[in-house]
């Protein structure tokens, strides 16, 4: 879902496979493999793969395919390089209907074209609410032509508005009516967006009984934390931390306590996080702590 997110917050929503870092070539495939990609119909620059300074002209000699640099001379360029993959919109935007249960004969409909989206109507008995998804709010032309949109093309009365921008960059303060980002409404799995019940019933609720800057950053138990588009997944132990955490509503615990609780024989929370990478990064972006092992979640 993060690099959905990533792309979808560029301008054109392009990405070359060649250019991704590593960490991002499973889930550059995942993505292309389930159709969320399609192939763009123009041909990107291409830069020299050595360098990545200069835009390369690729020939094929004698059946290699090659490219003449002026800081490097001639290096070999790759097929995947000479093709750009864009997010597929009519996918993202069914998928979206699928996991809202909209009805298929209900069609999409842009109402800015690259930035705002009427994805449907969801209706339960007698109530409608107006799904509408929005890109890259904190680009100026973008935001006033969905502030325009609002205005004349959305009741906002019904509306919930869907961004790939997260709420504090999209300058959206000032809406009453549900704002939620992708990732946390939504859940991408085997190719499948897959709605989060708890962030929905969120939306329902009226106005008043909404805190969008208390909303919650965890899911599942605590096994899920969406963190400004960034979907952090923890074990049940690393769980019970955070739910220890979320329970002392931003008081200092004390680590023998912690683990006491959760029953685990480490000597405190870090131990817990600190062998895996991508979830020591998500626990430092949660939780604080300090020398005399008192730990605590940050204020968001």
């Amino acid at each position: 879902m993060s690099l959905l997110v990533a792309l979808l917050e560029t301008l054109d929503g392009r990405v070359v496979e060649d250019a991704l870092d590593d960490a991002d070539r499973d889930a550059f495939h995942a993505l292309r493999d389930c159709g969320a990609l399609s192939v763009a119909e123009d041909v990107p620059a291409v830069m020299c793969p050595a360098c990545g300074d200069h835009d390369v002209e690729p020939r094929r000699i004698r059946g290699t395919l090659q490219a003449l640099c002026p800081s490097c001379g001639h290096v070999e360029i790759t097929n995947a390089s000479l093709k750009a993959w864009q997010v597929d919109e009519a996918w993202l935007l069914g998928r979206l209907r699928m996991a809202f249960g909209i009805a298929t004969r209900q069609a999409s409909e842009a109402l800015v074209a690259g930035a705002v989206w009427k994805v449907g109507d969801h209706k339960v008995g007698r109530r409608s609410h107006r799904i509408v998804f929005v890109r890259r709010l904190a680009d100026h032309g973008n935001h006033k032509a969905f502030r325009d949109a609002l205005a004349q093309k959305i009741e906002r009365d019904n509306a919930v508005i869907i961004s790939t921008t997260s709420r504090p960059a999209a300058m959206v303060s000032d809406l009453s009516m549900p704002f939620v980002h992708l990732a946390e409404i939504v859940h991408l799995r085997s190719g499948k967006m897959e709605l989060d019940e708890e962030r929905w019933a969120w939306c329902l609720k009226p106005a008043h009984l909404r805190q969008h800057d208390a909303s919650p950053i965890f899911f599942e138990n605590f096994r899920l934390a969406v963190i400004d588009g960034e979907e952090y997944e923890f074990s049940p132990l690393q769980a019970g931390v955070l739910a220890y955490l979320h329970a002392a509503k931003a008081g200092k615990c004390f680590k023998d306590s912690i683990m006491a609780e959760i029953n685990s024989t480490q000597k405190n929370p870090v131990e817990l996080f600190r062998h895996n990478p991508r979830q020591f990064e998500g626990f430092s972006r949660v939780a604080e702590w300090n020398e005399h092992g008192y730990y605590w979640l940050k204020q968001r």
